[in-house]
């Protein structure tokens, strides 16, 4: 038996609702309903009472959630038995974006040294479009980025997980615009805009934001963090970037934070394969809780939150 749908009718119970069931999982509303009917036909009983207006068990239904409940259980117990006496090891292919190698690839790496010494991690760092197709390929194990990833959506075959959002800022050289005062898109507008590659989120919003006010700033896109990062200390133009990247510019005065109209936040997701080897759920467990020791460190350090980090679970 499928224990994925014994799960599904299980949260389904306790949230109450078809649509948050499908949130929680991280599903299509129809995936939910379409494990629910395989579970009925598979038993062969009716589970949803489909004649309440509100989410209702028949008395079937409510047996099988106990015993589904059961089932789950030792399920666990008996994969942390499995697993409890027996290291990760083996290699992981991970993909990150140079959102993440600019923050926290490198303690990430150092960590899984340290505590989980039998993993060997071999990374790729390339565009999210890349790393999706190397992910496809089967050629990464652990795809973290910054962008949708379609096929994890409305199917169990993906784990995803929640890592951070980056705080995006306006931040330029004070040789440029020396001034810190709120300024309007009219006036960011007047100068070249730098920001990621063209196929990016954070281009598509920036470039969304001013044809709203039907303005056309010059938008100059990089694939290189490195590249923006050295432009805009040059004088060159605004950037729109996360500023986790730039705290160290921001307090030594090389660069300036304005004041201007809130930009989107970055969302960092982990995505894997379901039925993931151990080392491969432990790393990406990891990338989630170094991001978020991150955030934890700049928010100590500088009173401003400039990560928003996920709730770490414990699957």
């Amino acid at each position: 038996m499928n224990t994925r749908f014994l799960e599904t009718l299980v949260v389904l119970t306790r949230v109450g609702s078809f649509r948050e069931t499908a949130e929680a999982l991280h599903v299509t509303q129809t995936a939910v309903s379409q494990r629910i009917a395989s579970l009925e036909d598979l038993i062969g009983l009716e589970l949803i009472d489909r004649s309440s207006r509100k989410l209702a068990l028949t008395p079937q239904g409510e047996y099988i959630v106990t015993q589904a409940k059961r089932m789950l259980k030792l399920e666990k117990e008996m994969l942390q038995y499995a697993r409890s006496d027996t290291p990760p090891s083996g290699k992981v292919g991970i993909g990150a974006t140079e959102t993440v190698v600019k923050t926290w690839l490198s303690p990430l790496i150092l960590e899984l040294n340290q505590t989980l010494p039998l993993i060997d991690p071999e990374i790729t760092v390339d565009t999210s479009a890349n790393l999706k197709d190397l992910f496809r390929r089967k050629k990464i194990d652990v795809l973290i980025q910054d962008t949708p990833f379609p096929e994890a959506t409305g199917t169990s075959d993906f784990l995803v997980r929640p890592i951070c959002d980056y705080v995006v800022h306006w931040v330029a050289s004070p040789k440029l615009v020396p001034h810190t005062q709120r300024m309007s898109l009219q006036e960011l507008a007047e100068y070249r805009l730098l920001t990621f590659s063209r196929q990016s989120l954070p281009r598509a919003h920036l470039q969304n934001l001013f044809m709203d006010r039907e303005l056309e700033p010059t938008i100059c896109s990089f694939p290189s963090v490195e590249s923006i990062l050295q432009l805009v200390l040059d004088g060159y133009g605004v950037a729109a970037i996360p500023g986790a990247f730039v705290v160290k510019e921001l307090e030594a005065g090389t660069l300036v934070r304005l004041a201007g109209p809130a930009l989107p936040t970055i969302n960092t997701t982990a995505i894997t394969r379901r039925g993931e080897t151990a080392a491969i759920r432990e790393t990406a467990k990891l990338a989630v809780h170094m991001a978020a020791q991150l955030a934890q460190r700049l928010h100590e350090r500088t009173g401003q939150a400039w990560m928003h980090a996920a709730r770490e679970s414990a699957d």
